[in-house]
């Protein structure tokens, strides 16, 4: 909850940028808020024996409500703030930032069915968390998570066709498995068949099944997880490291973040079935253990024991004003001023003793709300089910 709170903007902007940049990215920002709401509503024992409930309700708020409000008009989303290009010229303080941040707004007709998928779950897995505490919000949530649902299930297609350049940082390569998850959590927040009936739909016409490690980019196993159909159906074979480390073959890019997002699933699945309970919570542990540090290093900062010092992340990497700031601290030696205490770093890119601490590498130590999202939910689950 630490890194969360650290990359929200400010209060009354309600935004979160996406990772050591400055963009923000609506997309990957639903699939964040999600898994965090489902961490908090599956595991609220783990939460509370942290202190960390309010946190996650006041975090989770704020990403709700900027990506509500981003529904500007009928069928009209602002999706994506910053151009990557010009963004990425930039190294320093947010608020030092003086170029071109354009808004990209999806349109009508532009097809956009992983981005609005995306948000559609996020408002609807937040309207069950605050739907007791906070009825008049949460049904403002559930309003707008059913509107853009329906226009990304009229008008199917990729975000990405519509500003190509624009939203390649996050080039979703499937929609399916959005509407499928958006229908999943919106059956849990109305109980309405139909929506189950999208969901099995979408999953049919997907194939039956897409990659077995949850990302913002595939969202197939957490919406089977939601329908309480995971395991039976799915058949893999996960690579594994000496030390443990699952990981896809087919990415060097945050492969912590895949891992840590597996064990979030997995630990969803224990919570509801006994099926190999023990060997699933192994799986969730030992995941965990390693980004936390069994294998002699930490990669969270801030955290245990030889934990990353140089994160990619700008602002991180500033002095404390008045000291200018900009691309010489991007290069410079030592570890960076401001300590993103909680974050997870991408991690090993090939295998074990291969992650260097040096913040110039994005591939391996770029920080990141999608990265953290599975790894509170994966935390969560061990506590609760230890």
């Amino acid at each position: 909850m630490l890194f969360h709170a650290a990359v929200a903007i400010a209060p009354w902007r309600h935004d979160q940028y996406d990772a050591g940049d400055f963009l923000k990215v609506n997309l990957p920002m639903g699939i964040s808020v999600s898994f965090l709401a489902w961490s908090v509503l599956e595991f609220p024992t783990a939460f509370q024996l942290t202190a960390s409930t309010n946190p996650a309700l006041d975090n989770l708020r704020l990403a709700a409500t900027y990506l509500m409000d981003c529904h500007v008009g009928e069928r009209q989303y602002v999706g994506q703030i910053g151009d990557p290009a010009a963004d990425h010229q930039f190294w320093g303080r947010p608020e030092e930032q003086n170029v071109s941040r354009p808004a990209y707004v999806w349109l009508d007709s532009m097809p956009a069915s992983d981005l609005l998928g995306a948000v559609s779950a996020a408002l609807a897995s937040s309207h069950l968390l605050f739907k007791e505490s906070d009825a008049e919000f949460a049904t403002a949530l559930l309003s707008h998570a059913r509107e853009l649902y329906a226009w990304a299930k009229a008008d199917t297609g990729l975000c990405g066709a519509s500003f190509p350049a624009a939203t390649k940082v996050y080039a979703s390569s499937r929609y399916l498995d959005k509407l499928m998850y958006a229908a999943a959590w919106l059956f849990g927040a109305t109980g309405e068949a139909a929506y189950a009936a999208d969901a099995h739909a979408f999953w049919n016409a997907s194939g039956g099944y897409g990659d077995v490690f949850p990302s913002w980019d595939s969202t197939h196993v957490p919406a089977v997880n939601l329908l309480l159909q995971l395991a039976s159906q799915v058949s893999v074979k996960l690579t594994r490291t000496p030390l443990g480390l699952v990981y896809p073959t087919w990415s060097t890019w945050g492969i912590l973040s895949y891992s840590t997002n597996a064990a979030f699933m997995m630990a969803l699945r224990a919570s509801y079935s006994a099926n190999d309970r023990e060997s699933v919570l192994a799986f969730v542990r030992n995941q965990l253990n390693y980004a936390l540090g069994s294998t002699g290093r930490s990669f969270v900062v801030g955290l245990g024991v030889d934990p990353p010092r140089q994160p990619h992340h700008a602002a991180a990497s500033c002095p404390d004003l008045p000291a200018e700031c900009g691309w010489a601290h991007f290069s410079a030696a030592g570890a960076n001023p401001q300590v993103l205490t909680g974050a997870l770093v991408g991690g090993p890119p090939s295998g074990d003793g291969s992650y260097v601490d040096l913040r110039s590498d994005y591939k391996t130590n770029e920080v990141a709300i999608t990265y953290n999202a599975g790894f509170a939910g994966a935390l969560a689950g061990a506590i609760t089910l230890a």
